[in-house]
C-alpha cells in the first residue's frame, strides 16, 4: 500500500526497531524528549526505547506530566494540519475543500451542512418566487 512502510520503524523512518528490553525501567526524561520528536507517536517512542507500545502507553497514562506532553504534541500536529488545510484552501481552486471548511468552520455565518435545512430553504424560495411573480406553480407539470 502506498504511504505505508514495509518494515518496522524505529525512531526514524525506515529504521528497524530495537529489541524489547524487559524489566528495564523507562526513563521519563527520554520519553519527554521523544514525544515532540515523534509527534506523540507511541509506536515510534517504544521502538526508540526498545520496549512495547503498551508499556509506553501505560507509563504515559500513569504520569500526569507525560500525559500532558503527549496531548500537547498531538494537538500541535492537529494545529499544523489545520494550517496546511487552510493554506491549501486559500491558494487553490479546490472548491470541495473550501466548502467543507465553510460548512464546518463558518456555521455562525450561515454556512450549513444540514441538507434538510438546505431543502427547506429551496422550498421556501420557490414558494416566495411563486407568490411574488404570480407565475405558474413550479410543482405543476408543464
Amino acid at each position: 500500500m502506498a504511504g505505508f512502510p514495509s518494515k518496522a520503524k524505529g525512531n526514524q523512518k525506515g529504521e528497524v526497531a530495537k529489541q524489547p528490553r524487559p524489566g528495564i525501567p523507562l526513563d521519563k526524561n527520554q520519553i519527554l524528549e521523544l514525544i515532540p520528536k515523534t509527534h506523540g507517536n507511541l509506536s515510534r517512542i517504544a521502538d526508540a526505547l526498545g520496549t512495547t507500545r503498551g508499556t509506553v502507553r501505560r507509563r504515559c497514562d500513569n504520569d500526569p506530566e507525560l500525559k500532558a506532553a503527549l496531548e500537547d504534541a498531538r494537538e500541535r500536529v492537529i494545529d499544523e494540519l489545520e494550517e496546511s488545510v487552510w493554506d491549501r484552501a486559500q491558494n487553490s481552486n479546490d472548491t470541495t475543500l473550501q466548502l467543507f471548511l465553510l460548512k464546518t468552520q463558518a456555521k455562525h455565518r450561515g454556512y450549513e451542512q444540514d441538507e434538510a435545512k438546505n431543502a427547506a430553504k429551496d422550498i421556501a424560495t420557490a414558494a416566495f418566487d411563486f407568490i411574488i411573480n404570480k407565475s405558474k406553480n413550479p410543482a405543476e407539470p408543464s
